[in-house]
């Protein structure tokens, strides 16, 4: 004879007390049709023994409604065998707490299926502790979804061991996670993840996190993902990491991001990428900065792009630095932006190799200012030529005298 239970309707098994719950035997609970099972609230289900739990088949574990999978006790999920645990529905699978699922063993954790795992939302991912993440595998944690992935903390992101990040699809993280990551976990980022990083990500960065990344995988870093840094985070790396840049990445630099330099970095740069950097994309007040060695590793096509401007902001050692050969190949436009600082600082043998085409004729009458009669002496009779009578006008007697004799 079949159990009395059995004959309730789903409206007196939904009015069972706990007492009454607990007080039924285990051939009653087995009796329960899915429709008497799917009417038991959580309290209900967390008043039974876990005998009792094992004892209920697949069909009666999986019409336990998502209401009741939602209310249930750490204790009661422990007591459902690790066969009954692989039976839940997708559905009762998203209804879990996330406590719920932490109280899963690691095998029971790692014997959810693709589907039961792929279930699990992003406020149930986000809720795990770390050691319960740390339980799922690498192909669990490599087949979570965007959704998923960004439902996962800074906390544990930064805990997870370095096989389960080095299995996660780094592509799915946001931005903000990104910022969020130690230097630890960036260190043991692998090279395809890190070229993985979106614009985004890489601009998100700072300064420590971009220092971990390894010599190859700046290097590897795209063009999309190089031009991505921004001016503060190019302005914040060490001339170390500077220089693992490769030429080409240097050469590629935006204005922003070339005037995000300052002057220890432009300072420090190796031969090979100071050579590579656009000149013409500095600022005047990073010129400024430039001391005598830097000036003088610039190459003539460098020295070729500097705007009026950026020459007056050359000091005048580095001017002297210059070879002769490259002072008199300053243009018009170049030579009209010499100062008179500078004027009077360069020594006769930088004077004297000015151009008379370009050089001289493009001296400004404020700049004349600053010549003296030894620079003078300096020049060639067709040199002195080349001085208009504005420029004439501007000199001081002294050296106005100075170049009536030259030329006479």
């Amino acid at each position: 004879m079949a159990p009395i239970i059995s004959y309730l309707s789903v409206w007196q098994i939904a009015g069972l007390s706990t007492t009454a719950i607990s007080g039924l035997r285990t051939a009653s609970i087995a009796s329960l049709a899915t429709t008497q099972v799917a009417a038991l609230n959580a309290d209900e289900v967390n008043a039974l023994t876990s005998t009792d739990l094992q004892y209920l088949v697949t069909t009666q574990v999986q019409a336990i409604s998502s209401t009741t999978m939602r209310g249930l006790i750490e204790a009661q999920i422990q007591a459902f065998t690790s066969t009954q645990i692989t039976e839940f529905t997708s559905t009762q699978v998203s209804a879990l707490t996330g406590d719920a699922i932490g109280a899963l063993s690691s095998t029971e954790l790692q014997n959810l299926s693709t589907t039961q795992a792929g279930a699990l939302t992003a406020g149930q991912i986000g809720s795990l502790s770390t050691t319960a993440l740390n339980n799922l595998t690498t192909t669990q944690l490599a087949a979570l979804s965007t959704t998923q992935v960004q439902g996962l903390t800074t906390t544990q992101l930064n805990a997870l061991s370095i096989a389960n990040l080095n299995a996660l699809d780094l592509t799915r993280l946001d931005p903000t996670q990104v910022a969020g990551l130690d230097t630890t976990a960036i260190s043991n980022l692998t090279d395809t993840q890190v070229a993985a990083l979106t614009p985004a990500d890489v601009a998100a960065l700072n300064a420590n996190q971009i220092a971990q990344l390894t010599t190859t995988e700046l290097q590897n870093l795209s063009t999309t993902q190089a031009s991505a840094l921004t001016a503060v985070q190019i302005g914040s790396l060490s001339t170390t990491v500077l220089n693992n840049l490769t030429t080409t990445q240097v050469a590629a630099l935006s204005t922003t991001q070339v005037q995000g330099l300052y002057w220890v970095q432009l300072n420090g740069l190796s031969t090979d990428n100071l050579n590579a950097l656009d000149a013409a994309l500095l600022s005047p007040v990073q010129v400024v900065g430039l001391n005598t060695t830097t000036i003088s590793n610039l190459t003539s096509t460098q020295l070729s792009t500097l705007t009026a401007a950026e020459i007056g902001a050359l000091t005048a050692p580095g001017i002297n630095n210059l070879t002769t050969t490259e002072i008199a190949a300053l243009t018009i436009t170049q030579a009209g932006g010499l100062t008179s600082a500078q004027i009077a600082g360069m020594t006769t043998a930088t004077f004297s190799a000015l151009s008379s085409t370009s050089g001289i004729p493009g001296l400004t009458p404020s700049a004349i200012a600053g010549l003296t009669t030894e620079e003078i002496s300096s020049l060639s009779t067709t040199q002195g030529h080349a001085f208009n009578m504005a420029q004439i006008s501007a000199m001081s007697i002294d050296v106005a005298s100075a170049l009536a004799a030259l030329i006479q």
